[in-house]
């Protein structure tokens, strides 16, 4: 474990691992679908291994894929620490690069991490090279964000409060809070910050602030991507117990695999 640091000196994969830590919705999820369809797997968009070292400990092979090396760094001590460092494999590439294996039983994309790919062709050369990487009877799997964009866009420029969380490394409160600066209706693409301020056991506060852009897929975009990429969808659902999807969820969960030649 790494020493005990305060915010002036955490860097932001540790920050990144500590502001996300308190989530674990989807863990069991990725956990029981990596042991469905075994090894190997590969994390695309791993950043400090929140799901990669999870699969890892069941035993599994992890090609864990991020374009941050600090951010894998920080993954593979962690990996280093649950002594799995032999069963993850890390890679640093984007989620567009072809995938490092070619005989994939899980390609796992978590957390809306599809979302950081703005360009149509990305999206496709994503899935494309996941259905080339597949091995049969293998599946690519990806959680995204309901775009609610109507809803989104009222909300622009408001501060909204999204929870609040105990750094373990060091007692550090952290209060989550979240702007949106653009809102696309046509297009679905977004500008956000997202606004970590953290409040010091002696009482000094600091604060992060981390801007994103992002595309919100509406789910009628998925099924022709799918197709275009070789890939048919298996299931999709509301959340991660295989809720019904309704335009009232709050996320859209997809099974693909590869097409039968």
């Amino acid at each position: 474990m790494p020493p005990e640091m305060t915010g002036s000196e955490i860097t932001p994969a540790r920050g990144f691992l500590a502001e996300h830590a308190h989530y674990d919705d989807d863990l069991g999820f990725w956990e029981a679908h990596a042991d469905r369809l075994g090894g190997p797997v590969c994390d695309l968009g791993a950043a400090a291994g929140r799901v990669t070292v999870r699969i890892a400990a069941h035993g599994h092979e992890v090609w864990a894929v991020d374009t941050d090396p600090e951010m894998l760094e920080v993954l593979m001590e962690r990996a280093a620490a649950e002594g799995l460092e032999a069963l993850v494999h890390p890679v640093m590439a984007s989620m567009t690069d072809p995938l490092p294996v070619h005989d994939a039983g899980l390609v796992a994309v978590p957390m809306n991490s599809l979302q950081l790919l703005l360009d149509p062709a990305d999206r496709l050369t994503c899935l494309a090279h996941a259905a080339c990487g597949l091995r049969p009877g293998g599946e690519m799997i990806f959680d995204l964000a309901m775009p609610h964009l109507e809803i989104t866009a009222e909300l622009r420029g408001c501060v909204l409060d999204t929870g609040h969380s105990i750094d373990a490394a060091n007692g550090d409160l952290l209060m989550h809070t979240a702007t949106f600066d653009e809102v696309d209706t046509a297009t679905g693409d977004v500008a956000l910050r997202l606004i970590i301020e953290r409040i010091h056991p002696n009482g000094s506060r600091s604060t992060v602030e981390r801007a994103h852009r992002l595309h919100l897929y509406d789910p009628d975009e998925i099924p022709p991507l799918a197709r275009s990429a070789g890939l048919e969808v298996l299931s999709v659902h509301g959340g991660f117990r295989d809720e019904p999807l309704s335009t009232a969820s709050e996320r859209h969960v997809w099974r693909l695999a590869k097409e039968a030649a």
